[in-house]
């Protein structure tokens, strides 16, 4: 069940990434990318915007243990601004995504994050911000991984995200 269900989650963003974001009459901005700073972790987002006030990024990262193995991260952020896109603009995001466990020897170990989050982004013009997000997380661990410390149950945490994102 769980493999179905992460090809599901890793086509639909595959999926995603092909789609066009919508002109609008004040910026033309279609897509762009996203570099996110949270703890230790760093993940790349391509934002799209679908219109004036909404992005859907998919998300992917990835860190390799030579000897060890790969965590591969894959997911989707839904961002809706308060308001339209000038200077400092508060909004609020819902993410979904899985950290999927390569190891060297062993198992594939898949483990899935789910939150939800409110911040700001300030933007210096139409096509360069600067953002943090205060967030709350659930992560649903796999029955074999440590990686939050609670296998196969559900775990909850705050968090904070720092960006800075280039819109073309």
């Amino acid at each position: 069940m769980r493999k179905k269900l992460t090809s599901l989650f890793v086509l639909s963003i595959l999926t995603i990434s092909y789609v066009q974001a919508q002109s609008t009459e004040e910026t033309e901005r279609g897509s762009g990318v996203t570099a996110v700073i949270q703890s230790d972790q760093l993940e790349f987002q391509i934002p799209i915007w679908t219109n004036n006030q909404t992005i859907i990024a998919p998300v992917i990262g990835a860190v390799y243990a030579q000897d060890i193995g790969t965590d591969l991260t894959v997911g989707l952020v839904l961002k809706k601004f308060q308001k339209e896109t000038v200077g400092a603009v508060p909004f609020f995001s819902i993410k979904g995504g899985a950290v999927i466990g390569m190891p060297k020897e062993g198992d594939t170990i898949t483990d899935f994050v789910v939150g939800l989050g409110y911040g700001g982004e300030y933007f210096f013009n139409p096509n360069f911000s600067i953002g943090i997000e205060l967030q709350g997380n659930a992560s649903i661990s796999d029955e074999g991984s440590f990686r939050f410390g609670n296998p196969g149950n559900v775990n909850f945490n705050t968090a904070t995200l720092i960006s800075a994102s280039i819109y073309f």
